[in-house]
């Protein structure tokens, strides 16, 4: 008898972990009319943890994943074989993001601030023109995911331009680091985004 509630808890306790782990890695999106994905569950963001997470500190692009237009998230990470361009880093103050990049055609390693504003009802930041950049959605101290506005492609079905949304997630950096990428990165006058 006590074997058998020793094999039963133990079965119990297998099947808690493995719904747990399943319900973490298969996150679903919604897309909206406007093709914008919305993820099943998210972490609520204020505007005061927002600046306590962001402000003052350095982000990069740990893994980025392409948004398929499904609602389910491409397994290769989208740098993973791509020539001309490669993840970002970001540096966020009061008022302004700074975006580290590189890309061969500006010439290579750039940096180009944005303004931006918070939205703490969506979670979202928003260029200074009101165009969506990214929403987040897990927060740690250390690691962040967000949905991001990449830029636009052809959708094959309509012959029509559709947006581009990336599943991202993002690391802290040390200061030191940041610090190296400031000085790796030339800073570049760009015209705002407006995707």
């Amino acid at each position: 008898m006590r074997m058998k509630k020793l094999l039963l808890a133990t079965l119990a306790v297998c099947l808690l972990l493995c719904a747990c782990s399943k319900d973490d890695d298969e996150l679903v999106f919604q897309i909206l009319d406007d093709t914008r994905p919305v993820p099943s569950k998210c972490d609520k963001v204020s505007a005061t943890e927002f600046r306590n997470l962001f402000i003052g500190y350095g982000w990069k692009e740990a893994e980025t994943h392409e948004i398929n237009i499904d609602g389910t998230i491409d397994k290769k990470d989208y740098w993973e074989d791509m020539c001309g361009g490669g993840p970002s880093t970001y540096e966020f103050t009061d008022t302004r993001i700074i975006d580290y990049f590189f890309a061969d055609a500006i010439p290579a390693r750039v940096s180009v601030p944005y303004t931006y504003t918070y939205d703490e009802a969506t979670n979202s930041v928003y260029y200074a023109n009101g165009y969506f950049w990214f929403s987040i959605v897990r927060a740690s101290l250390s690691e962040v995911t967000i949905i991001k506005r990449a830029g636009v492609k052809a959708d094959r079905d309509s012959n029509k331009l559709r947006p581009v949304y990336h599943y991202v997630t993002l690391k802290q950096m040390t200061a030191a680091e940041l610090e190296q990428v400031r000085n790796s990165y030339t800073p570049y006058d760009l015209v705002e985004r407006h995707y």
